[in-house]
């Protein structure tokens, strides 16, 4: 009796970015990442039954990957919820244009399905809900916050052209406001 192959879902997960970067999400279909993975649409949907589930994981994935980035920036030591915006802020600026567009098509595929935007939820719960102070510089931070992934959102969803170096400069911007509620130089 043979053994059934298995798919490798990270290969799959790599090919569905790849459909993605290269088309801006036009071409994103479960015959374009199969194609692209080298494994048939059977073997895809064995793995993730719907598209939805597949970018749901591609999401996931992606938060999953700039969760880390953003806790590598921050090191060992204390952090509070200021410092995990700084970090958010300077992850962000490093992130290439192509990584920003594919994570903005990722969540906007998935506005139709509130269900599945669960890890989407999570992290701004865990980015905003500390920064809920009137106080000057929380209250300013937040206000950077929101700036950025407003910014980040307008963009994904095509609702405003903002060039790469329009998107800089307001992160730059959110920076300069984050490190002075730090009391840190910019």
């Amino acid at each position: 009796m043979t053994r059934k192959k298995e798919i490798d879902k990270d290969r799959v997960l790599d090919a569905a970015e790849a459909v993605i970067l290269e088309s801006g999400g036009r071409n994103f279909t479960l015959d374009a990442v199969a194609e692209r993975a080298g494994i048939s649409k059977g073997g895809l949907v064995y793995s993730f039954a719907t598209k939805d589930g597949l970018i749901h994981a591609a999401l996931e994935r992606e938060i999953a990957r700039f969760q880390e980035a953003v806790c590598r920036r921050l090191g060992s030591g204390p952090t509070g919820p200021v410092e995990l915006v700084l970090a958010h802020i300077e992850e962000a600026l490093d992130e290439d244009d192509a990584s920003t567009q594919m994570a903005a098509f990722l969540v906007t595929a998935l506005v139709h399905a509130p269900d599945m935007l669960g890890p989407v939820r999570n992290l701004y719960h865990a980015l905003l809900d500390p920064l809920r102070s009137e106080h000057g510089g929380v209250a300013e931070v937040r206000h950077a916050l929101l700036a950025v992934e407003g910014i980040f959102l307008l963009r994904g969803l095509g609702f405003a052209e903002v060039s790469s170096d329009e998107l800089k400069s307001v992160l730059l911007h959110a920076r300069k406001v984050v490190l002075a509620a730090l009391d840190r130089p910019a």
